[in-house]
């Protein structure tokens, strides 16, 4: 009797330990956890007055700046064609459903204006770069986007990308470094160049009909905040958007909105700035919540960490509203030259070394977007938009154009999200 008892309280141990083991296995994912996640269908209803904002990477047509760097009519469609698998299952080369269209003509942006329209997005933000006292990369804004006969049916901003310019390609990592040569450093060496370029953001495009304003003001997009402040001191940073809504006051503009799009840092209400987001987190996300001995994390687990774990923790952290921002997915191998040996005991930061996502959805990111969702409709106070990186960002694998992967999937998860009707079905109309 003794002995069957030792057995059963081994059993009644086993099974105990067993239960535990399982639920500490319990990983959520999207889109299967969506609605145990966001505590009911209540609260994944689009929420009113809802502005969806889609970032532009503007290096998908010839521009001075690589005619000089590269070869005339260099653009980063030569790397996504070139790009070739690492590994059986490997989803490369990505290449665009609609062609590598030239994103300097107006005719591609009348195409891209409509998509945008028909899926919901309302905004595009331009990521703006200017180098050696001038705007660089701005062909594709000038002359595409805004001569588009549409350009007005899609509102617009600029994302002041103050990191240097890097010769990137061919890159080969060495030692753990990255072989990135700057050829241009950023516009904010000095308060000069700084209030330089942004008055010309704000002299030249702010008062155009399809700026994206909030509360009548415009949006002016800041890549990186800490870095900002790292070369002009809290106080200059204090200085130039004093003097920057100074300016905007002159030309007609009641005040300026600025959003952090990057890197943030622990002063940001006191510097000026009205809200921050993220460019895209999953890549920075994947690598804090998953062990390194996953070499290609999931797509579906990553999303719902960020928008149930990071997305709350930035919203306590932060002194200034945190606005969703999500992302599509990501693989930046289009970029890079493959490691030369994948070790033996999984380690992603040795191989593939950078974050190549699996499992990536239209139906993922529908939850993902519906999420946003839930982040606004449980925080009233949180101004109503998120950002989704990438509209077109096709060498780091995150875009929501069509492709050969997913046709019009994502484009139509976004409309299928926001309550639109399927996008594939309006185009053949």
């Amino acid at each position: 009797m003794k002995n069957y008892f030792l057995l059963l309280s081994f059993i009644i141990v086993s099974f105990s330990i067993t239960a535990q083991k399982k639920t500490e296995a319990k990983v959520s994912r999207l889109p299967d956890d969506l609605e145990t996640l966001a505590g009911g269908t209540q609260y994944l209803k689009k929420p009113d007055g809802l502005t969806v904002a889609s970032y532009v990477f503007p290096n998908y047509h010839a521009s001075a700046l690589h005619n000089k760097l590269y070869a005339p009519g260099w653009t980063e469609y030569n790397l996504i064609r070139s790009a070739r698998p690492w590994f059986d299952g490997h989803q490369q080369p990505r290449t665009p459903l609609l062609g590598e269209l030239d994103e300097s003509l107006p005719s591609t942006w009348e195409v891209y204006n409509d998509l945008c329209k028909k899926s919901g997005v309302d905004v595009l933000i331009w990521d703006w770069y200017w180098y050696g006292g001038k705007p660089c990369l701005h062909e594709a804004l000038e002359n595409g986007f805004l001569e588009a006969k549409n350009t007005n049916d899609v509102k617009f901003a600029c994302m002041w990308t103050n990191h240097p310019w890097y010769i990137l390609y061919p890159t080969k990592k060495t030692d753990g470094q990255n072989a990135y040569p700057p050829s241009y450093d950023a516009p904010d060496f000095s308060y000069e160049e700084a209030f330089r370029s942004l008055t010309y953001i704000i002299s030249r495009y702010c008062n155009l009909e399809n700026y994206w304003k909030i509360d009548k003001k415009p949006v002016i997009c800041i890549w990186d905040a800490r870095r900002l402040e790292a070369k002009l001191s809290l106080d200059g940073v204090k200085k130039l958007f004093t003097d920057l809504r100074e300016y905007a006051r002159h030309l007609g503009h009641p005040d300026l909105h600025f959003h952090v799009t990057g890197f943030s840092t622990k002063n940001m209400a006191g510097a000026g700035y009205n809200t921050v987001g993220s460019y895209n987190p999953l890549d920075w996300i994947a690598g804090r919540f998953q062990p390194k001995d996953i070499e290609l994390p999931d797509y579906g687990i990553a999303a719902a960490d960020v928008a149930f774990k990071l997305w709350d923790e930035h919203r306590m952290e932060f002194d200034i509203p945190y606005i969703p921002s999500l992302g599509a997915g990501w693989d930046s191998t289009p970029r890079y030259i493959a490691p030369d040996q994948r070790p033996s005991k999984p380690n992603k930061d040795q191989w593939p070394g950078c974050t190549i996502f699996r499992n990536e959805s239209p139906a993922a990111f529908k939850a993902f977007v519906m999420s946003s969702f839930s982040y606004l409709n449980k925080n009233p106070e949180i101004p109503r938009f998120i950002t989704i990186a990438c509209f077109n960002e096709w060498s780091e694998g995150h875009y929501l154009l069509p492709d050969n992967r997913f046709g019009y999937g994502m484009l139509n998860a976004l409309g299928e999200a926001l309550g639109k009707e399927n996008l594939h079905t309006m185009h053949q109309k």
